[in-house]
């Protein structure tokens, strides 16, 4: 390097090795002083943008990652890590369709970059492009069989769509590759009708985490979603002793499209998720006092809160067996609780899983159980919860009090 500003060449060079070893032994503050110090200088260095957006992207400051690698790819557009890291930016902030740009960009001067073809697999799998999705997947898989998560998203995308003898085989390949791999195997038992209980903590992380950044769109606009709203609707028909709560909690709160509907009634509410990245959604929304990552059971086991007011919408079919659950629950609540909840409705049976991976449960099961937990039914209404392929999925909403 070299300069006519204050500082000597040996002083520049000494500032980027030292970013550079900061920025390897995790000293990503220091690191990106250094670099910030030496762009002032030299703007058109693409090693120092680069490098800075490499930090940025490990702070999970995914914008300011975009910038930075966008600046670098402008001055070297035909280096392959910057296009790659760029395409990963792009996907953090939500360009689906620059993300897939970038990634054909790598791929065309290097069509055998498995890495590279699977994180655009993931793309057209978010942009609903399931067909290009498979195909991509299956090119993964023609040039590195073994690659695990590429034959666990092609198992979910034939699922999807649907072919379940397709799916039922890469989900055995999975587990054939990772016997402890939770999500393939509940998925599994799921498709060979099984008769589990309970879903595993890593399924429902999976799905929720991976499923985030397109949750809300999907599920409101695609599927029709609207269940916390029925269920307001519900409570507004009954004549309760009161019509506003003191303190809430959201059980399986997600991105917090439950807490919105009853923001105007609840002036509190806590919210409990399994998925850090819907809680980070959630958190934006400032619907929640506080927000807690974890599972239902245990939060509940170390609760120091009593609530009037329970809501659990779209959540019991990524759990099972409800008996815990509604012990626990009726232990915090306070003596003049509402809680509201739905499930997918099943007959002829307490519980089952279902092929989608969901547990449906039956009307019969509800009402013994909480009779059996110290819990009074107020109110069952049937309903459709949500679109699903061509149909719809039939469900009851609750009311329930002490």
């Amino acid at each position: 390097m070299s300069s006519s500003c204050k500082y000597t060449e040996d002083q520049l060079n000494q500032i980027f090795i030292t970013a550079s070893e900061n920025q390897q032994n995790g000293l990503l503050i220091e690191a990106q002083r250094g670099y910030l110090e030496l762009i002032s200088l030299f703007s058109k260095a693409p090693i120092l943008h680069y490098n800075l957006g490499l930090i940025y992207f490990e702070q999970d400051e995914y914008q300011k990652a975009l910038e930075s690698f966008s600046i670098a790819s402008a001055l070297v557009p035909e280096d392959a890590d910057i296009t790659f890291n760029l395409a990963l930016s792009q996907k953090k902030c939500g360009d689906l369709s620059g993300a897939i740009k970038s990634y054909e960009k790598v791929l065309a001067d290097d069509p055998e970059s498995v890495d590279t073809l699977y994180n655009l697999a993931v793309c057209y799998r978010e942009d609903s492009e399931y067909s290009i999705a498979i195909d991509t997947c299956l090119r993964v898989l023609a040039l590195e069989p073994g690659y695990t998560a590429a034959i666990n998203n092609l198992a979910y995308l034939y699922h999807r769509e649907g072919e379940n003898e397709k799916a039922l085989a890469y989900y055995q390949k999975v587990v054939e590759h990772d016997p402890e791999h939770q999500s393939a195997r509940h998925m599994l038992a799921s498709l060979l009708g099984d008769s589990s209980t309970n879903s595993p903590e890593s399924y429902v992380t999976d799905v929720f985490d991976n499923y985030s950044g397109t949750y809300e769109h999907s599920l409101v606009t695609e599927l029709r979603y609207c269940v916390p709203l029925k269920i307001r609707k519900v409570l507004e028909q009954l004549s309760l002793p009161k019509t506003t709560f003191e303190c809430g909690l959201d059980l399986g709160c997600g991105t917090g499209l439950g807490g919105e509907a009853f923001t105007d009634v609840v002036e509190t509410f806590d919210g409990i998720d399994l998925s850090h990245k819907m809680l980070e959604i959630a958190e934006g929304k400032g619907i929640y006092r506080t927000l807690h990552h974890g599972s239902l059971q245990d939060y509940l086991k170390a609760c120091a809160e009593a609530f009037d007011f329970l809501l659990a919408a779209d959540v019991f079919g990524y759990i099972g067996e409800l008996k815990e659950v509604f012990q626990l629950l009726r232990k915090y609540a306070r003596q003049d609780v509402i809680f509201c909840f739905s499930t997918e409705t099943i007959s002829g049976k307490d519980l089952q899983l279902q092929k989608t991976g969901r547990f449906a449960h039956s009307p019969e099961y509800i009402e013994n159980l909480a009779a059996t937990t110290g819990w009074s039914v107020q109110k069952r209404s049937i309903t459709q919860l949500r679109k699903e392929k061509d149909g719809w999925v039939e469900g009851d909403l609750w009311v329930l009090n002490l």
